[in-house]
């Protein structure tokens, strides 16, 4: 072996190696271990997964995913960490069965990530992205599971500060492996160990241990795990890790550790010099000897092309067909829920026996043959760096063409054929622009603290978060004394309805969409209307009708709680038919009640109006030299606190008609609805307070609502311009006025006081006051909310 100089370079600086191409692959002796179960770098096992790691430098550059699943696939990886992945946000990412699990930060630096080949895809269990430079994965193993946490350390010349995050976070990841599951952690440590270290380090290390290094060793031995590259005898090509710019330095900082109680688990670990992905780390690749099984998977339902109902003349006539057939007996059942349940059965099954699915053509890509060889040759040409340099650069400038190719090929179909579809425009245009930054995490907190990532699990935990949210101790035998009243509901109120409603909108639980419906006419419309009388006069809603779907978001990059979440409803089509006929019939009571500075939800207003209200105050007061006193104040999950029964007593003083307040009544008192995970229904829960997200109703209950709290008001004094001016508002945003600090606390503290009568709560850290003064010596204001400033 030749002599080992120390030369600076990159991050590492002492004790490199250099490698003796002379040698050929040398002489592999077995892997030196303490334990009396020798395991020797030469066995040789049926079973087993290829598990390894590599710094890629950059996924930035156009085609790099698609040369490292390349590098995969001929070097049988199942599972690849990636370290300085360079891409922003955090998520789960398919890509040709493959499935790409990252984690970055704000910016286009740092970044992790775990690529799981298409056999092994379906292991994965869950994931969480705990920074941009740790990420955990766990997938669905036998006779355990295993978790692989894909790290990048800071480089040396990185604070101290940032390597104690690091550690901190890879610690936080680690905590949430159970004990008995086997726990790899790997990746770019940044890091010399050395050799022959306590247990913890093999004879096989290469130079001598920096200070990093030490404290990955004093982590190890904390943890109890093993470096496990150092136990294996390679030549040194199949060591070092990491090759310096000027190729003189060679070094070891990329590591695989295991637990010590699993270290005979471990079959092989080596490096692999001839992948090739235009960097400057070599692959270190682990076998070891487990089993992977696949975790269930929720069967897709197959989407229907429910647009050729519309364009399509012999499909629609198809359709009606069969529909006609199916509805053949419907008069005769007099029974609500038997009679939805024919209908839509009648419905679901016309659409799936005429209507096509949607063809799934998969993302459409840029890459050629041409490129695939080219990174093939360059990186047979791997030992020859002016050869490897000349095709690199044949390879960025080969991608740059393919891809402009590419984009005015997308472009020129979006001109031509999709301008007139503004959805499958958006659609398209979201394609070609790749892939943005997300928030997601894969995870979420158990109300202990803990992380959740089995789905399951997850499911579990929003469903419990669900039941808290809404839950109310409002009254449940709650009944309405007026004897029912209201018009038939006439069937060109039914087929106006349908008719303007947009199409294009996923289902609630009843798999009912607008375009079934738009696609009827005559018998069958009435049959629609017919059902809806009935529920209409006998206030009787089917089970499926009065369910809710919602699907989960995240607020903010890193969200973990469920309270960092907002949720979007999928509710039925027919129950948006019939609350949408309700609303016309009820909104001009509800309109003569809302005042004049609400903004929101009003049709011709919205929050520039708002806002050039408060900048005319701001003129007015400042003209005459006077100062104007304003608090901004936030509701805590405003729409989500309302009292149901509040509700009814406000719609009961309007005098709307008995059976549509019995429809509202029966709604929110039966309403159940369930969250949904990864193609996943969670249990439903009882919904007990709060406006129904996605309900035609909701904004205008809502403006009731704020506006019952807001009259209560109208007697303190805030501004006087021309008449009092105390607030404007835009839905539940707020802003109080007053023009001295002691009317403004006294205003402010009417609003907190009858929210809460009404069950809505202030958010002391978003709820802000502000001075507006031509005053050069800015007056004090310390507005407090319940003696909290």
């Amino acid at each position: 072996m030749d002599k080992r100089p120390n030369i600076t370079a990159n991050d590492v600086k002492e004790g490199s190696c250099k490698e003796e191409l002379s040698s050929g692959r040398g002489n592999h002796g077995p892997q030196v271990t303490p334990d009396r179960h020798q395991v020797t770098g030469k066995t040789k096992t049926k079973t087993g997964i290829k598990i390894g790691t590599w710094n890629v430098r950059t996924m930035l550059q156009k085609g790099k995913l698609e040369n490292i699943k390349k590098e995969m696939e001929r070097t049988g990886t199942n599972i690849l960490g990636l370290s300085e992945v360079r891409w922003r946000g955090a998520g789960k990412i398919p890509s040709d069965g493959y499935t790409l699990m990252c984690s970055g930060g704000e910016s286009s630096e740092r970044g992790v990530g775990i690529l799981v080949d298409p056999k092994h895809t379906k292991t994965i269990k869950g994931y969480w992205a705990v920074s941009d430079r740790v990420l955990l994965t766990k997938f669905k193993g036998h006779p355990m599971d295993i978790n692989i946490i894909q790290v990048y350390a800071p480089t040396s010349k990185r604070p101290e500060e940032e390597v104690d995050k690091f550690y901190d976070d890879l610690e936080k990841a680690k905590s949430q492996c159970k004990s008995q599951e086997v726990k790899i952690i790997q990746g770019d440590f940044n890091a010399k160990v050395g050799k022959g270290r306590r247990d913890i380090i093999g004879e096989y290390g290469l130079g001598e241990s920096n200070e990093r290094g030490d404290r990955l060793f004093e982590w190890a031995k904390m943890n109890e795990m093993i470096i496990g590259n150092t136990w294996f005898e390679h030549h040194p090509r199949r060591l070092w890790t990491w090759l310096s710019n000027d190729d003189e330095t060679k070094n070891q900082i990329d590591y695989i550790l295991i637990d010590k109680r699993f270290r005979n688990g471990m079959i092989n670990i080596k490096t692999l010099p001839g992948a090739d992905c235009n960097n400057d780390h070599n692959l270190l690749m682990s076998k070891i000897k487990i089993k992977l099984k696949s975790t269930s998977k929720a069967v897709k339902n197959l989407k229907l092309n429910l647009k050729l109902l519309k364009t399509n003349t012999a499909i629609k006539g198809q359709y009606t067909v069969e529909v006609k057939n199916k509805f053949t007996g419907l008069e005769e059942i007099q029974e609500v829920k038997q009679r939805w349940v024919e209908l839509k059965d009648a419905l679901s099954q016309s659409t799936t026996e005429t209507v096509p699915t949607m063809k799934t053509t998969g993302k459409r890509k840029w890459m050629t043959e041409e490129i695939l060889e080219l990174m093939e040759k360059r990186r047979l040409a791997k030992p020859n760096k002016v050869c490897h340099k000349e095709i690199n650069k044949e390879i960025k400038r080969k991608c740059d063409q393919a891809k402009e190719k590419w984009l005015n090929e997308q472009c020129e179909e979006i001109e031509t054929e999709l301008y007139k579809e503004p959805k499958a425009m958006y659609k398209r245009i979201q394609e070609i622009t790749g892939r943005k930054a997300s928030s997601e995490t894969g995870c979420i907190k158990s109300k202990d603290g803990s992380i959740i990532m089995e789905k399951d699990k997850k499911l579990e935990r929003w469903s419990e978060y669900i039941s808290e949210l809404f839950d109310d101790d409002r009254n449940e035998d709650l009944t309405l004394q007026d004897i029912p009243e209201g018009p038939e509901i006439m069937r060109e109120e039914v087929e106006n309805t349908i008719k303007n409603m947009k199409t294009g909108k996923a289902t609630g639980s009843d798999m009912i969409s607008t375009e079934m419906m738009q696609a009827l006419e005559g018998i069958e419309l009435d049959a629609i209307t017919k059902m809806l009388n009935t529920i209409y006069d006998t206030g009787e809603i089917p089970k499926e009708m009065l369910q809710s779907i919602f699907i989960v978001l995240p607020k903010k990059q890193g969200a973990t709680e469920c309270e960092q979440h907002r949720t979007i409803s999928l509710m039925s089509h027919m129950t948006k038919i019939l609350l949408r006929i309700i609303m016309k019939r009820i909104r001009n009571k509800v309109y003569t009640e809302k005042a004049d500075n609400q903004c929101g939800f009003i049709e011709g207003k919205g929050t520039a109006n708002a806002i050039y209200i408060l900048r005319q105050i701001i003129e007015r007061t400042l003209e005459v030299n006077k100062d104007l006193y304003v608090c901004f104040i936030d509701y805590t999950k405003a729409f989500d606190r309302v009292k149901n029964e509040e509700i009814i007593t406000i719609l009961q003083q309007l005098n709307i008609d008995g059976k549509d307040l019995r429809i509202i009544k029966n709604i929110y008192w039966e309403q159940k609805a369930a969250v949904r995970v990864e193609e996943e229904t969670s249990n439903f829960q009882n919904i007990k307070r709060g406006v129904r997200q996605g309900c035609v109703l909701s904004p205008d209950l809502f403006s009731l609502y704020s506006e019952m709290i807001m009259r209560q008001t109208e007697e303190i004094e805030g501004l006087k311009i021309g008449h009092n001016i105390n607030n404007i508002r835009y839905a539940d945003d707020t802003v109080l006025t007053a023009d001295s600090e002691e009317k403004l606390q006294e205003l402010l503290n009417k609003v907190v006081e009858e929210s809460e009568n009404k069950g809505l709560e202030l958010n002391s850290k978003k709820t802000e006051s502000m001075i507006i003064t031509r005053k050069t010596s800015i007056p004090k204001c310390e507005i407090k909310i319940k003696k909290t400033p």
